[in-house]
């Protein structure tokens, strides 16, 4: 059970910033209305465990502002001499009786709003509640949440309505796996329905310059026409980070022929191309070779797709055209005697 200690509030300064965030050199007293034209900084800190899930605080039901409401773990406004990290580790040990470090660490996010600047810090730290001392003036309560109960909370209207809130669990794994290109990044691979279209020809507009065919616009509005059918038919594997769809791939069962494949070239090198053509060969008549036509070994351009077909077991067959003028050449991958199937883990993509 959390202790509960009491402290008197001595009188509030606030520093003053203009609109860039510069301190201004003049001191605003907390209570008093703020000129046009002056700001000042509030901190929030939303500590999480390795469960994912946030620690939350009740406010008390006598404060000013969302009083009753349960809320992040702390904010408060940043007194005079403060830095943001500063402001940051003061309150939690006000609130909350816990000491962290923040000296080194900078705001996940920040917000403006009409009276300043809204520091957000991201923490992940076990802790346990018996551990915490809460300040009586501030806080009735706290407890562990997930993001589902923090969301049904939100939706009966005893959490504060934080705009975000249904981000906040996921914004820094999000970060860290996307702009950081971390390896963990997660892919997810489906039989693309019509949904999925719009992003699908997003991609395509990123790698037609590679693709013999979708030089003009009236080849590229026919090329969607024909990716509209195979989603109907069931014949369109797709990658994808979130709803963005970063790996393609077209098919005939009928012709036993790989159509299409591309990947985004910022998701290369993770094994997308080899996980959606395994995709493929689930619905392939593997007792019939499976046949792709790729670029000629003499073309500059199909350096990296012939060396991934090849990976994958595709042997090399005879010269051909594609629409009768662009020289292509096929690959065929024949069932293996010992009825060894692709791996779904090459090393690189398309």
């Amino acid at each position: 059970m959390e202790k509960v200690i009491v402290q008197e509030k001595k009188e509030e300064l606030w520093d003053v910033y203009d609109k860039d965030r510069v301190k201004t050199g003049k001191l605003h007293k907390r209570g008093e209305t703020l000129p046009e034209g002056q700001y000042h900084l509030v901190v929030h800190v939303c500590i999480f465990n390795s469960k994912n899930q946030l620690l939350i605080q009740q406010r008390q039901p006598f404060k000013d502002n969302w009083n009753n409401m349960w809320d992040l773990t702390v904010g408060g406004s940043a007194i005079a001499g403060d830095t943001s990290s500063q402001a940051a580790e003061r309150e939690v040990y006000e609130e909350l009786g816990l000491k962290l470090d923040l000296s080194n660490v900078r705001p996940d996010f920040s917000i403006t709003f009409p009276n300043g600047f809204d520091d957000y810090y991201l923490v992940r730290k076990d802790v346990e509640l018996s551990e915490l001392i809460l300040q009586e003036t501030e806080v009735q309560r706290a407890k562990w949440a997930d993001k589902e109960e923090v969301l049904r909370m939100q939706e009966e209207g005893t959490f504060i309505p934080y705009w975000f809130l249904d981000r906040l669990f996921d914004m820094k794994q999000w970060y860290r796996q996307y702009r950081e290109g971390n390896e963990e990044t997660p892919i997810y691979f489906e039989y693309a329905g019509k949904r999925r279209l719009a992003s699908w020809m997003s991609l395509v507009e990123v790698v037609r310059e590679n693709f013999p065919g979708l030089e003009t616009e009236e080849k590229l509005e026919a090329y969607r026409e024909t990716v509209e059918k195979h989603m109907s038919r069931g014949t369109a594997v797709c990658a994808l980070f979130g709803n963005m769809v970063v790996g393609i791939l077209l098919f005939s069962v009928k012709q036993n022929m790989l159509c299409c494949l591309a990947v985004h070239p910022g998701f290369r090198r993770k094994g997308i191309g080899a996980r959606m053509v395994g995709m493929m060969l689930e619905k392939m008549d593997r007792e019939r070779p499976v046949v792709v036509e790729t670029f000629r070994e003499e073309d500059e351009r199909g350096a990296a797709a012939r060396a991934f077909y090849k990976r994958l077991g595709f042997e090399e067959g005879e010269l051909c055209f594609f629409e009768e003028n662009y020289p292509e050449q096929r690959f065929y991958l024949r069932k293996q005697e010992n009825g060894t199937e692709v791996s779904r883990s090459g090393e690189a993509d398309t």
